[in-house]
């Protein structure tokens, strides 16, 4: 016990002895960090620029070292934080003032780099990409997505499959949504100096079907025979069971407004406004049943009856729309390399609402877009319902002008939304996950193309109803005797996108 206590002094000891030998002052810092800023020997820099730092040591000058050091290593996140701090000591320098412009636009903060054009002598802003007008961006985007669902259309015969007696299935529904087209056109302006608005039209057209078997005995006569005791009439009551397929499009009209406001200190707040309109033909099944007497058997000193039910589904289709609203708020703070993101949003997506709230993670440990990812957790509550998403982002620079970006959602996000509410995933089906990939490429300083694949893992609940409905009513009500079973498939998305900046 008494060696090793002495270990740990010793250990102290020259913890404490080597920490006392790298101690800085402010005339080796300012010595050496210009000494190998003439060298061009920007690692070392850097490095001692840190352990300055670490010390308390900080001065305009340093702060320009470190940051020119960074941006002659591509490293324009960390070399933008060194130079915004230099002009906080003195914003007189326009050296520091053009590589901090430059380290914004390389690090696609375009926003930032504009407040800089009050410092930029005129003829070099003109020159430069930063537009400076109220119109910024127009993008547009359209794809189709390709579905598994009709394939997996299972609805059996009702008769003894799901009951505990083949006579107690009376029916069955499964809603399928099929193939889908979409289109988006989106807006970027600027109304004022630290306040952008981004706008966006959407438009979904999709296939839906309801398949429908219903069942229940039929009376039939059979024939007729002469017996002794007279006239004998026979009939027959079997099971029998009917498909029924009801096709409707689904149209979905959406609005989007972002409003992004940038503050000092690297803060931006981003509320987001999201309208949704969805009209289709709802299916409208109608059970409706009539009882009466007949002959069952007949002779001329005896008479028969049997009472028999007449039952019959009535199928229809009624004009259907209905509004849905999400609204979301992002607030996100710059440190260094990396970007935090704080969450939530109120929605009332199909009758239901929703409440979500998460934080999210933006990294760039190359301090620059060469690799980048966003790690995110989010909490969902839709009245005594809560769940938990996963999401991870991870993106790449494969050679100059293309960008190659993967993602992975894990989660059930039905009714739920992405990217501050302006994704909404309002399809009643399931979603067990999603994942895909983003193709960018950049042809010049004004166009971006992009090519966009996402795959999505569903479940389409098919119902089943063990319970005669009542008369007059529509026949399936989730009941203590409804079973649900959850039939998997899968859709593929593909979108393509073009985006002008001005």
């Amino acid at each position: 016990m008494k060696l090793l206590i002495a270990i740990i002094i010793q250990v102290l000891f020259v913890a404490n002895l080597g920490m006392s030998q790298a101690k800085l002052d402010f005339k080796a810092v300012d010595e050496l960090t210009d000494r190998y800023f003439k060298e061009q020997k920007w690692d070392s820099i850097i490095s001692i620029g840190h352990k300055a730092l670490r010390q308390n040591i900080d001065y305009y000058y340093l702060r320009v070292r470190m940051g020119i050091s960074y941006f002659e290593k591509q490293k324009y996140i960390p070399a933008a934080t060194c130079l915004r701090k230099a002009r906080s000591f003195n914003s007189s320098d326009s050296t520091v003032t053009d590589y901090l412009y430059w380290s914004y636009l390389y690090s696609n903060l375009e926003g930032d780099a504009r407040f800089l054009k009050p410092f930029l002598p005129k003829v070099e802003w003109e020159t430069q990409k930063v537009n400076g007008g109220f119109l910024e961006q127009i993008n547009f985007a359209g794809g189709y997505t390709l579905s598994s669902d009709k394939s997996s259309v299972i609805i059996p015969d009702l008769a003894g499959k799901f009951g505990p007696k083949g006579d107690n299935d009376y029916y069955g529904e499964q809603d399928v949504y099929g193939n889908s087209f979409i289109c988006n056109l989106g807006l970027k302006l600027r109304v004022m100096k630290r306040i952008e608005l981004s706008l966006a039209y959407n438009y979904l057209n999709l296939d839906k079907s309801t398949y429908i078997k219903d069942g229940h005995f039929r009376d039939r006569l059979m024939g007729t025979s002469d017996s002794s005791g007279g006239k004998v009439y026979h009939y027959s009551y079997p099971w029998i069971t009917r498909d029924t397929s009801l096709h409707n499009s689904i149209n979905q009209h959406e609005g989007n407004l972002g409003i992004i406001v940038t503050l000092p200190a690297g803060f931006k707040i981003q509320p987001n406004f999201h309208l949704i309109h969805v009209s289709y033909t709802e299916p409208n099944v109608i059970f409706r049943a009539k009882t009466s007497n007949d002959t069952d058997f007949y002779s001329s000193t005896k008479y028969t009856y049997h009472p028999f039910t007449h039952y019959n589904y009535t199928f229809n289709q009624k004009d259907t729309s209905f509004y849905n609203y999400v609204i979301s708020l992002l607030v996100t703070k710059d440190i260094t390399i990396f970007n935090i993101g704080l969450f939530l949003s109120w929605s009332n997506l199909n009758g239901q609402t929703q409440e979500q709230a998460g934080i999210a993670l933006t990294y760039y440990p190359l301090g620059n877009l060469h690799f980048y990812g966003t790690s995110a957790i989010t909490g969902f509550l839709q009245g005594s319902e809560n769940r938990i998403f996963l999401n991870q982002i991870l993106g790449a620079k494969v050679i100059k002008w293309w960008w190659l970006e993967g993602n992975l959602y894990w989660g059930n996000y039905t009714n739920a939304n992405i990217f501050n509410g302006s994704v909404v995933y309002n399809n009643s089906d399931k979603i067990d996950f999603s994942t895909g990939v983003s193709l960018f490429f950049f042809a010049g300083k004004h166009l971006q193309l992009s090519l966009i694949y996402q795959y999505l893992s569903e479940e389409s609940p098919c119902l089943f109803d063990l319970k005669r409905p009542i008369p007059g009513t529509v026949p399936l009500k989730i009941n203590d005797q409804t079973q649900i079973t959850n039939i998997k498939y899968y859709t593929n998305n593909l979108i393509g996108g073009i985006t002008w900046k001005l």
